[in-house]
């Protein structure tokens, strides 16, 4: 029985090197997305956002959507202060959809714009936002949508339950209280994501670097 002997150059044994550590590197990077779209799924059920649409990227148009924002940020969050489930905050929205476009016309008219305001609850894209110690991921949310004008401006968006929302916005501290709701409503791990979740992003994206460097 002939044995043949594999005679590999140090070029192809580092070519294989680098192959294989790209794909057991893919397959980490591909592993950590799929619990990272899984995590952001059971946080986003527990979560309801605030998205603000200006009319235009004008000057005029952003500072008003900054004042709009906060009308509604300042009356929300007293209704919703009961608020003890993302159902029951849902169920008070909604209630209160049309004193919310109201406060956002008020406001609006008050500072000579006679611009339409239109509110719904929908399903909104939101890139990664990290709020005082807590990182939540990119993703599809459920959020209060309000649409100022033509809304083809900028916009701005936050937590509204647990409230996240800064009325002052050097204030950088997530209140204990949004945090319980949130500890109660998810998985350890899911709540321990929204803490570390920055670094875990950060992480990801240097190992995929790295697998990028290898390839290349």
């Amino acid at each position: 029985m002939k044995h043949h002997r594999i005679n590999l150059t140090g070029k192809k044994v580092a070519g294989l090197v680098v192959l294989l550590a790209a794909v057991a590197g893919g397959v980490y990077v591909h592993r950590e997305e799929v619990k990272s779209q899984a995590q952001q799924k059971a946080i986003a059920e527990e979560i309801i956002r605030l998205h603000v649409i200006a009319n235009s990227d004008s000057e005029e148009d952003q500072a008003l959507k900054m004042e709009v924002k906060e009308e509604i940020v300042a009356y929300l969050r007293e209704e919703m202060g009961e608020a003890n489930s993302v159902s029951k905050a849902r169920q008070i929205i909604q209630e209160n959809m049309p004193k919310i476009e109201k406060i956002a016309k008020k406001k609006m008219q008050e500072k000579g714009y006679e611009y339409s305001a239109e509110a719904e609850l929908a399903q909104c894209y939101f890139p990664i936002k990290q709020y005082g110690d807590m990182t939540f991921p990119a993703g599809e949310y459920e959020a209060l949508r309000v649409k100022l004008g033509e809304s083809e401006g900028k916009n701005w968006w936050c937590v509204m339950y647990p409230s996240l929302c800064f009325v002052d916005s050097t204030y950088q501290v997530v209140p204990d209280s949004s945090k319980e709701k949130l500890k109660q409503s998810l998985t350890a791990e899911e709540y321990d994501a929204l803490l570390d979740g920055g670094d875990d992003i950060e992480y990801s994206s240097r190992i995929w670097e790295w697998v990028q460097n290898l390839v290349e």
